[in-house]
């Protein structure tokens, strides 16, 4: 009888392992391939000021304004973020110009550059957090609460969208597998549900 549960404690745990592995291999590769579909944006302000805070949103109208054409034809996240990295000057200046037309004197630092980003509601599309790919955007000090968008494809909504674009969703549906798209649509597909599936993509980016 020893032997017996001895035996069967020892395939639990290879069970547990195998399901563990199974996991984490489908929770690593889900989430790299959101992370490559897309590029955010992701602007921090000098300080939690109210000032402050109105400045870096017009700081971020304006650059999206300014830098839309950029993207205009771009067919990927790698090609956007090759983009972004050639015309970091101008997404810089842009950023400066709309700071002096504000009245305000903080330098600004643009970079390409992975961050990590909290789970996040683009209308009806939801990105778990994890680290990304982004244009970042630091205003003077940079201590302020942060502000995150997509800019390929695009996703920067104000408040009250409730609806991606189509030419938004077509491009990701061309980059992602079925399942990834209906993860992020939240699309009720499988036998294991979507929020589930949701959150083991979260808590791996969050622990590995």
């Amino acid at each position: 009888m020893q032997h017996i549960n001895k035996s069967r404690l020892i395939f639990l745990f290879i069970l547990l392992i195998l399901i563990f592995t199974l996991l984490i291999t489908y929770a690593k590769g889900t989430a790299q391939n959101i992370s490559n579909a897309v590029l955010r944006l992701h602007i921090v302000a000098n300080s939690n000021l109210e000032v402050d805070q109105q400045l870096k949103l017009a700081v971020r109208d304006k650059v999206l304004r300014e830098t839309s054409h950029i993207f205009k034809d771009t067919r990927s996240a790698d090609e956007a973020q090759v983009l972004a990295k050639k015309h970091s000057a101008l997404i810089q200046k842009t950023a400066e110009d709309e700071i002096k037309r504000q009245g305000f004197d903080y330098p600004v630092q643009v970079s390409v550059t992975e961050c990590a980003f909290p789970t996040k509601v683009y209308g009806d599309i939801t990105l778990p957090s994890g680290k990304y790919n982004a244009v970042k955007i630091e205003i003077g000090e940079a201590i302020g609460e942060n502000w995150w968008c997509v800019m390929y494809p695009p996703l920067c909504f104000t408040e009250g969208v409730i609806s991606a674009p189509c030419e938004t969703k077509q491009q990701l549906q061309g980059t992602l597998s079925e399942s990834e798209y209906n993860l992020i649509t939240k699309t009720p597909t499988g036998a294991i549900p979507v929020e589930v599936r949701f959150k083991i993509v979260e808590i791996f980016q969050k622990y590995f």
